[in-house]
């Protein structure tokens, strides 16, 4: 048995009042709890196929992000979670939790199986390291891959703003984190054989240091080189990763600031000393990888311009030469849950959601049985969206459909995201102004806002319905609604398939890369070009463009989602090679 240590910022469960409380009152009436949902998010997602029996023994650390976690993790609701299975409720209708002699939590719901640890911060040290530093500096800054600088170019893309003691507390949460991994990593080695292996593998921008510090602590601790031989550390990055070229205007503006503010710190840290020890820190990883090939480049740009490092090609893969190591990058595109998805847009299978007490399938309908073609979107609020110039793409479209007396109706689908941070509450508010004053503008409220997005499977069945779809980010790692709209599109008569409108984004690299395009019913624009980006999208529907079988097949054959944790796992315990 291999050992899998995932860890990311964001554990896959947590435990609120609510959800205890049903729990309470499930056995007091005797009915059958509402079964809570589980596999749903992006990363539980990705993560589905290891954390069920098998090959794997998973632990997924993550910080606490329920009120009662703490809890429930020193087993102070361990009584409750034994009359739920004792009720025959638990593990097919809810989750069951037992506390382990070494402490871990083992976590059993449906045909899910593994362990989960918490790592815990104050509301504090969390606002400054997750808030302030991960998403207000590290998450914009990562997507700045190509000329123009957003934050100067659009209205709502916020200047990735800097603070050093942000920077000090992003750090910290990457020790506290390292030193739950270690404990971990003496369990497994406890529990297991010699030969066994153990894998840590960390997830995303946040934990960008904790390869660093990880391995530093195991020859702190005194974990022999032959143990040491058996852990393999590998990091996914599921964002883009910024261009060096395009953020040095960024790091000039950081220093003019510096000197005419007279900021004097003998230990100053600056956005340019920041980025140098989190790109160098990541080498401690034996393996990282990246969505498309163009975010390797990126990522092995800026070791270039800042550190003696050697770099070679070795079959697919990067190699990276750095003092007494090397660290293997890949190129390894996301995928998704194939199956799942297909069975819910299958033949029979109809959107069953309401907007204003009314049924959106039948809004849809009407709107289609009028003639007017159906634009539709579907994404979280983020700046990184496009969600602005997806809107003056669709004003342009519908301007040019009008004068060949056609007509369409854009159904948006927003999910509240980050409401917190005042970047986001800057693009709500400004999305909100910007659709009225379109619809003003357009007449006859031909765009429809729907600002609390619609949860699976309904949304799969919303794509299924859509005859054009705008995924327009000003940049994004991957963006799986790309993928998602295609599969949705399988079990329609070839003649109405939709076409995908798909700008700068991994899935716009994949599909370029594979050699998709018009003739496959995807139409690539730039969402800074919003005019040009509306008479395309026209001109493909007087063309008759559909999304072909072609298309269809490649994205259900080959964007598995188990196939790339898979290829992953192999590439991290393969990859191990010295100077």
């Amino acid at each position: 048995m291999s050992y899998l240590v995932i860890v990311s910022n964001r554990g896959p469960f947590s435990f609120s009042a609510e959800f205890l409380k049903e729990a309470k009152t499930c056995l007091k009436k005797g009915t059958e709890p509402e079964a809570p949902s589980f596999g749903e998010g992006g990363l539980v997602q990705a993560m589905a196929g290891l954390l069920k029996p098998g090959r794997w023994d998973t632990t997924w650390i993550g910080a606490s992000m329920g009120d009662y976690d703490i809890d429930v993790a020193r087993g102070h609701y361990t009584r409750l979670f034994q009359r739920m299975k004792k009720a025959k409720y638990a593990p097919d209708y809810f989750p069951h939790i037992e506390i382990k002699r070494d402490g871990r939590m083992h976590f059993n719901y449906k045909d899910y199986d593994f362990y989960m640890r918490f790592v815990f911060f104050d509301t504090r040290h969390m606002h400054s390291y997750y808030s302030k530093f991960a998403n207000g500096f590290l998450w914009p800054l990562m997507h700045l891959t190509r000329p123009p600088l957003f934050y100067k170019k659009t209205p709502v893309f916020p200047r990735p703003h800097f603070v050093k003691n942000d920077f000090v507390q992003y750090t910290s949460s990457g020790v506290t984190f390292a030193n739950t991994i270690i404990d971990e990593t003496r369990k497994s080695m406890a529990s297991g054989k010699d030969g066994d292996n153990i894998v840590i593998w960390n997830q995303d921008y946040h934990l960008m240091r904790i390869a660093e510090v990880y391995k530093a602590l195991l020859l702190e601790e005194g974990i022999s080189a032959d143990k040491r031989k058996r852990i393999h550390v590998g990091q996914f990055i599921h964002t883009p990763f910024f261009n060096i070229h395009e953020i040095q205007g960024l790091i000039r503006e950081d220093k003019r600031h510096r000197v005419k503010d007279q900021i004097y710190d003998p230990f100053g840290e600056t956005i340019e000393s920041v980025l140098q020890k989190l790109t160098w820190g990541m080498l401690s990883n034996d393996f990282i990888a990246f969505h498309t090939k163009e975010y390797c480049d990126h990522y092995l740009e800026a070791l270039q311009e800042w550190f003696p490092v050697e770099i070679k090609i070795k079959d697919r893969f990067y190699e990276v030469v750095h003092q007494d190591s090397v660290t293997t990058i890949g190129a390894f595109p996301i995928g998704l849950d194939v199956d799942h998805i297909l069975s819910e847009v299958a033949e029979g299978e109809r959107l069953n959601y309401e907007v204003g007490g009314k049924s959106l399938y039948k809004q849809i309908n009407n709107d289609r049985k009028a003639g007017r073609y159906i634009f539709g979107g579907l994404e979280r609020c983020d700046y990184t969206k496009g969600l602005i110039a997806r809107v003056s793409i669709f004003e342009h479209a519908l301007n040019k459909l009008r004068a060949l007396q056609k007509d369409a109706r854009f159904y948006q689908v927003t999910a509240p995201s980050r409401s917190d941070s005042p970047d986001y509450q800057k693009l709500t508010a400004f999305l909100e102004e910007m659709v009225t004053n379109t619809n003003q503008k357009i007449k006859n409220g031909t765009i429809i806002h729907m600002d609390q997005g619609i949860t699976a499977p309904q949304n799969y069945k919303f794509m299924k319905e859509i005859d054009i779809m705008l995924v327009t980010p000003l940049e994004d790692g991957m963006n799986l609604v790309a993928f998602e709209y295609i599969l949705s599109q399988k079990y329609r008569q070839p003649e109405k398939r939709g076409i995908l409108v798909l700008s700068t984004s991994g899935a716009s690299r994949v599909l370029k890369q594979k050699g998709f395009g018009e003739e496959d019913g995807i139409v690539y624009v730039d969402p800074m070009r919003a005019k040009a980006a509306g008479e395309g999208v026209v001109q493909a529907l007087i063309q008759k463009r559909r999304l072909s079988e072609r298309v269809i097949s490649y994205v259900e054959t080959e964007r598995r989602v188990d196939d790339w944790a898979d290829r992953n796992m192999e590439a991290i315990l393969n990859c191990r090679k010295t100077p």
